[in-house]
C-alpha cells in the first residue's frame, strides 16, 4: 500500500518511502559485492589458465632441449665419421696413386723388354 502524499506535496510528485536510499545502499553495495565474487571468479580462472601455459611452456622447453642434444650428439657422430671417413679416403688415394705407379712401371718395363 502507497503512503498518501502529505497536503503539501506538488501535483503528480513521486513519495519514496523513508528507506528507499537504504535499499539503493544496500543494493549498491549487494551489486559491488556480486562484481567482486564475479572479478575474482574470472581472476582465478585467468591464473588457472596461465598456469597451464606455464606448464605446457615447460614441457615444450623440455622437450627442445631434449632434441636439442640429440641433434648435437648426431652432429658430434657424424663429425667424428667425416674426419674417419675422410682419413680412410686419403688411404685409398694413397692406394690407387700405388697401383697406378705400379702399372705404369710394369708398362714400361714391358716396352723396354724386346719381343721376340
Amino acid at each position: 500500500m502507497l503512503p498518501h502524499p502529505p497536503d503539501d506535496a506538488p501535483e503528480g510528485a513521486l513519495l519514496l518511502p523513508k528507506r528507499a536510499s537504504l535499499w539503493a545502499v544496500g543494493g549498491l553495495i549487494l551489486g559491488l559485492a556480486g562484481h567482486l565474487v564475479w572479478a575474482g571468479a574470472y581472476v582465478t580462472k585467468i591464473d588457472a589458465r596461465f598456469e597451464a601455459l606455464g606448464e605446457k611452456d615447460a614441457l615444450l622447453a623440455k622437450a627442445g632441449d631434449e632434441r636439442f642434444a640429440q641433434i648435437s650428439v648426431r652432429l658430434d657422430v657424424l663429425e667424428r665419421d667425416r674426419s674417419e671417413s675422410s682419413g680412410r679416403l686419403i688411404r685409398l688415394e694413397e692406394q690407387v696413386r700405388i697401383g697406378n705407379d705400379l702399372l705404369r712401371e710394369i708398362r714400361e718395363a714391358m716396352r723396354a723388354t724386346p719381343r721376340r
